[in-house]
């Protein structure tokens, strides 16, 4: 995830190996697949899970002889591309235009037929590619105590297997065997941690979205490595602490849902605050890009290290609890970090993150060369 931002500027070859969005080891096309023109949902660049589907005639045809404009802002993130003739790369944003990854070029008005193809196509993509969004109460009777299941981890592809050993608000599960743990341990880069995962739940024929963070804790029962369980949430879970839904695992199953890109319209500037301290300590550039406009995605395409050498971030303070944004279109809010990079070591900030709008029909979005400036 660190680099999709950079890797959405060049052409990328496109990945052969498949896997299945309800099983694993084949291909999930829709119908006869034609390698030189599909579209294929991918959640990350770096992800070996990829959904393909073949692509319309008419849509090969418009993107072809569509009338292309320059444009000078990065492409918005997004998780759905289009390749023609096996090498060229496009992507399509939720706005339902297509950019040309080469030429830095857009086709920003499609016709009526077309878009509305485009867009039928999109929703049939992402529900083979995402997993169902389910309750908590749902998830219990699904994936009852002592069930195993598989996981499946979005940005990497990689899958593991699980037994649901326990849990009243969230499912603790343990990896089944030393080589899941392996695999489990690969996934979080060889180090344990709490940071959340948007994942797939795969069991018999369902596909769930959910989230999980990677940090051993409590007893274990199983004789697989891992020395006690983790957790897994769903849509509704709650935290044993707070007894509130977890703001963290709530972005991610929403990741996992494929609701994520179009959910950011309607965040609030806490919500925003949360997101961007999430994606600066998890490297998870997709998440930040998503809460800017054109001109700070630009700045976080050139200055990512900057970002990236942050090692740990975590809010301190609480966020301002009667929030009266709706109707202004500028909203600051101060809130204390706890910083640590490798180089410099620990310190606590007192930030101001700068929120805004254009108008208040429009989405919220994160000042972010002011962020960087006080980081």
């Amino acid at each position: 995830m660190k680099k999709l931002f950079l890797l959405l500027l060049v052409a990328a070859s496109i990945v052969s190996a498949l896997c299945s969005p309800i099983g694993l080891g084949s291909a999930s096309a829709i119908g006869k697949k034609d390698h030189k023109a599909f579209y294929h949902a991918q959640t990350s660049l770096d992800s070996e899970y990829i959904t393909e589907m073949a692509l319309p005639k008419k849509m090969i045809k418009t993107i072809r002889k569509g009338n292309w404009v320059d444009i000078a802002y990065p492409v918005p993130p997004t998780d759905i591309f289009i390749s023609l003739d096996g090498e060229k790369r496009y992507a399509v944003d939720h706005q339902l235009n297509i950019y040309d990854l080469e030429k830095n070029k857009a086709l920003l008005v499609l016709p009526e037929k077309i878009a509305h193809l485009l867009a039928k196509d999109m929703k049939k993509l992402y529900g083979l590619h995402y997993g169902d969004l389910i309750t908590w109460n749902e998830a219990n009777g699904a994936l009852p105590r002592y069930s195993s299941f598989t996981v499946l981890d979005l940005d990497t592809g990689k899958t593991f297997q699980v037994q649901r050993r326990a849990g009243s608000y969230h499912a603790d599960v343990q990896p089944l065997t030393n080589e899941d743990t392996k695999i489990m341990k690969d996934i979080y880069r060889g180090t344990w941690s709490w940071d959340r995962r948007a994942i797939l739940i795969l069991s018999d024929d369902n596909k769930y979205a959910a989230s999980m963070h990677g940090m051993p804790h409590g007893k274990g029962a199983l004789q697989n490595g891992f020395p006690g369980h983790f957790c897994i949430h769903f849509q509704d879970s709650i935290t044993h602490k707070s007894r509130k839904m977890d703001h963290a695992h709530s972005i991610m199953i929403k990741k996992a849902a494929g609701e994520w890109l179009d959910h950011t319209e309607k965040l609030s500037p806490a919500e925003i605050v949360d997101a961007t301290v999430l994606a600066i300590h998890q490297h998870d550039w997709f998440i930040l890009a998503s809460v800017l406009d054109d001109k700070n995605r630009k700045l976080l395409n050139q200055k990512v290290k900057f970002l990236e050498v942050i090692d740990l971030v975590k809010r301190l303070s609480d966020l301002p609890a009667n929030q009266d944004f709706d109707t202004k279109l500028f909203y600051p809010i101060n809130v204390k970090l706890y910083i640590h990079r490798d180089s410099s070591g620990t310190e606590s900030r007192n930030i101001t993150f700068k929120l805004y709008r254009g108008s208040i029909e429009e989405p919220w979005t994160l000042d972010l060369e002011n962020l960087m400036e006080q980081l």
